[in-house]
């Protein structure tokens, strides 16, 4: 082979080499150009993991937080539940009671105006009181002369007696006016010297008084005539 062909051949293969070369150091630096740009795009999106990440812990601490107070609101919400239930628990009694005690004020007054009615009765059929006057209506009682009793004990030096009995309101009149005995006084109620029961005066007049058995003796069984002594 002459030199000439040589050098073309050699020529050749040179180029040939030359381009191959070219081309891997091109692909080469795309190569590189792509890693680094995806080394890039990683740290990126690391960066964005991380913002993430701390933007999720911020909103779990947010939301716990949140939720603890949530919690005491609820717990708050109950307690006052609790307390508005209570109070009106409370109020429907105190207006049961108020309305009990109005029906027993009620009954009570019904009560003492029949014992006036009664007290004005009793006296008129015993002759010791006139009829209603003319200028008021309002009975004038006579002073009544109360006797002592021989069996009136030593504790007590002041005696009447039952001049009515009305079991259904659980009082009686008795012959004692108010120079013997003030709203409040207990007396007690004797038959042959034995105790019958015990009454408290709730309304007194001049010659006479109306009083009510006391709880433990409501079903005390006195009558007209019975010895009544203060105590």
């Amino acid at each position: 082979m002459s030199g000439a062909v040589r050098r073309t051949a050699l020529i050749l293969v040179s180029g040939g080499l030359l381009v191959a070369w070219g081309g891997e150091w091109m692909a080469r630096r795309h190569m590189e150009r792509r890693y680094r740009a995806a080394i890039e795009a990683q740290q990126q999106l690391e960066l964005q993991l991380g913002e993430l990440q701390a933007e999720r812990g911020r909103l779990s601490e947010a939301l716990t937080t949140e939720q603890q107070h949530s919690a005491q609101l609820n717990a708050a919400i109950m307690e006052k539940d609790a307390v508005v239930k209570e109070t009106l628990a409370r109020l429907n009694q105190e207006e049961r009671t108020v309305k009990d005690l109005h029906e027993k004020l009620a009954g009570v007054q019904r009560q003492f105006d029949l014992m006036q009615g009664e007290l004005a009765a009793t006296l008129q059929q015993q002759g010791a009181v006139p009829g209603p006057s003319a200028s008021g209506g309002m009975v004038q009682l006579e002073r009544v002369i109360v006797a002592q009793d021989s069996h009136a004990d030593a504790a007590s030096d002041v005696q009447g007696r039952i001049l009515s009995v009305h079991p259904e309101w659980r009082f009686v009149v008795i012959s004692l006016g108010w120079d013997l005995v003030k709203i409040g006084d207990v007396v007690s109620i004797y038959r042959n010297d034995q105790l019958l029961g015990k009454a408290r005066v709730e309304r007194v007049q001049e010659q006479v008084s109306a009083a009510t058995l006391l709880p433990e003796w409501s079903d005390a069984h006195v009558q007209a005539n019975d010895v009544v002594r203060t105590l």
